[in-house]
């Protein structure tokens, strides 16, 4: 029997907040912003001890003798009301059904049991955006030892090959969104996604994938240095220009 090892891998920040548990509050343009924090019960104000790390772990069941157990780096964004409640869970990266349905179901459960965050002391909605490692191996250790970083670059590696000297598109984007599953931040492969999809034309699929890389921060132009003509060479290179200059 597999055995599966659910990594809380981080919160991450989002426009108005940080979404670690127990940050500080840090001022943005004036405005004093105090991020929501999980309480595990429903919201009250004198308590703030409880981890939603735990939480989600004692609730995660995946059997992986059924349906085939898939691994990968869970990606799911939600709002915090004021009132604590939750609202537009979404999953931004997908590592099977099966995992979107337990931990969206999982968070569901969560509904007003947060502290919400404040503008100037001001409950205010925020959006949160939450990232989780599920780790399939023989054993618990050979589980948590699975190595992410070098599995996602194996298949970017292929995908690129595919891409830029097969001329294999509709492959290399199998092989990239592989990549994606595991590393789903990582802008590279954001990017050569979106330059896929725009080179087999469909542009609403770059679109997302460019506004996702924005969202991350990535920089367009240090990618382009680094990949150099390989890029350019690409039908689809101006047209995913376009899409990067509209704002």
């Amino acid at each position: 029997m597999k055995t599966i090892k659910l990594l809380f891998v981080c919160m991450l920040a989002t426009l108005f907040a940080y979404a670690q548990e127990n940050v500080p509050p840090y001022m943005m343009t004036d405005v004093e912003v105090t991020p929501p924090k999980f309480t595990a019960v429903k919201y009250n104000a004198a308590d703030n001890t409880n981890s939603l790390k735990a939480y989600i772990a004692n609730n995660f069941k995946y059997d992986a003798e059924f349906g085939g157990a898939t691994e990968g780096t869970e990606v799911i964004k939600f709002t915090i009301n004021t009132d604590g409640s939750l609202s537009d869970i979404e999953v931004v990266n997908s590592v099977s059904p099966a995992v979107d349905n337990i931990l969206t179901s999982i968070l569901e459960e969560t509904n007003y049991m947060w502290m919400p965050g404040k503008n100037n002391g001001v409950p205010v909605a925020m959006e949160k955006e939450i990232a989780f490692q599920i780790k399939l191996g023989m054993t618990e250790s050979a589980a948590e030892d699975r190595d992410f970083t070098a599995i996602a670059q194996d298949h970017f590696t292929k995908g690129a090959e595919k891409l830029f000297f097969d001329r294999k598109t509709k492959k290399a984007i199998k092989c990239f969104e592989a990549a994606a599953r595991y590393r789903p931040y990582d802008q590279s492969t954001l990017y050569m996604l979106a330059l896929c999809e725009v080179d087999r034309g469909n542009t609403e699929a770059a679109q997302a994938y460019v506004d996702r890389f924005r969202k991350l921060g990535g920089d367009k132009e240090i990618l382009e240095q680094q990949l150099a003509q390989n890029v350019k060479s690409i039908e689809g290179y101006e047209l995913l220009s376009q899409l990067f200059a509209t704002k």
